[in-house]
């Protein structure tokens, strides 16, 4: 412990603030969609993370008064950026964990969530809901997603200061209230495929009524997943133009809402 206060006596700032800057960055960079995919080797994402310190340092210093010369306070700094890069990195994901949402609650109710995919999230989901997170960090990339996620590390020093953690308060509403709004856009995204599981399952339970003998089951799964697949080719740009205003809401600002 003593040689590392040593050598924090002796640091210079500008290395203390690449420190933090690339915490903060580092762990954005890990969640924002398409560039913290599981796809992407880790190599890769250390490399892009301090790629970005290297972009943003010449920014960020002016705006630090002074950094901790001890390990305590090297220590909360680091941790308060942490935070800081996994709040900004949460507001971009929301934007692939809406698309993932309506997609598995629509294979759900289309009897194909067993169908596991090696998707974007670290753990299994179905099939629908990797293809339509894809559909959407393709979009996102086209749109400026990357640019966005610049400008964003840059400007947010002002709503989340360097080296301090923000109020515990906003970002829990702040939290809530994304997560509440991003679910309620999955479900309405899922609709149509509720509609037509809801459909399914009336029509199949008056069939079973008229015709006992038959095993409805056997013929309707095939005639289910046939109608989701016809769905989903027809609403699928209706999905995306609904979700698009959300994309351009974080683009602009990742944090709206966050004092």
């Amino acid at each position: 412990m003593e040689p590392l206060a040593a050598i924090l006596a002796g640091a210079d700032a500008t290395v203390l603030t690449a420190m933090g800057i690339f915490t903060r960055v580092g762990a954005a960079a890990f969640l924002i969609p398409g560039m913290g995919e599981r796809a992407i080797p880790v190599r890769v994402r250390l490399g892009l993370a301090l790629a970005l310190t290297l972009l943003l340092w010449p920014l960020v210093r002016p705006l630090v008064a002074e950094t901790p010369r001890t390990v305590p306070g090297l220590a909360l700094l680091l941790a308060a950026e942490a935070v800081s890069g996994v709040l900004i990195g949460l507001g971009f994901r929301l934007l692939v964990l809406v698309l993932q949402i309506a997609g598995m609650t629509a294979a759900f109710h289309l009897s194909i969530s067993h169908m596991f995919g090696s998707g974007v999230a670290p753990t299994p989901e179905p099939t629908m809901a990797t293809f339509l997170a894809l559909g959407g960090i393709v979009i996102a990339m086209q749109a400026g997603l990357h640019v966005a996620v610049v400008a964003a590390l840059a400007g947010l020093y002002e709503v989340l200061p360097f080296g301090r953690f923000p109020l515990a308060a906003d970002a829990g509403a702040w939290s809530v209230a994304r997560v509440a709004d991003g679910f309620a856009l999955g479900l309405s995204l899922a609709f149509p495929f509720i509609a037509v599981s809801f459909a399914y399952n009336l029509a199949l339970g008056a069939l079973s009524r008229a015709m006992p003998q038959l095993l409805v089951a056997l013929v309707g799964v095939p005639l289910l997943v046939g109608l989701g697949l016809l769905t989903l080719y027809l609403v699928l740009p209706a999905i995306y133009d609904r979700w698009r205003p959300l994309l351009e809401t974080i683009l602009s600002n990742p944090l709206a809402g966050l004092g």
